[in-house]
């Protein structure tokens, strides 16, 4: 990932509510408002073929740190990258309830 790539992901973050802390592998992790034991790591996962550049990808992935398993991993267009927390914390409603029952 470009320097460039990473700094449009920060500020894609920020502007979205998402406080990040860039890692060593250049992605960004959060963690989940209201769900301090997942965390949410995004990376710039490039462009699709013959599209638009508001179809770059950004990879989203979702980890339960207490039972050290990933929740959800899925790749989103920057341009709904407005619903990542929404539906990362659905996701994560869905695996404690599962987590729960099991």
């Amino acid at each position: 990932m470009t320097l460039k790539n990473l700094q449009n992901l920060v500020a894609l973050a920020e502007e979205h509510g998402i406080i990040c802390q860039i890692a060593q592998e250049e992605c960004l992790i959060a963690s989940l408002p209201g769900n301090d034991g997942f965390l949410g790591a995004f990376t710039w996962s490039g462009t699709v073929e013959g599209e638009s550049p508001d179809h770059e990808l950004v990879a989203v992935t979702v980890r339960d740190l207490l039972a050290e398993v990933t929740v959800a991993a899925w790749q989103i267009p920057t341009y709904l990258f407005r619903s990542v927390l929404r539906q990362a914390q659905m996701l994560v409603s869905a695996h404690k309830d599962f987590m729960q029952s099991s």
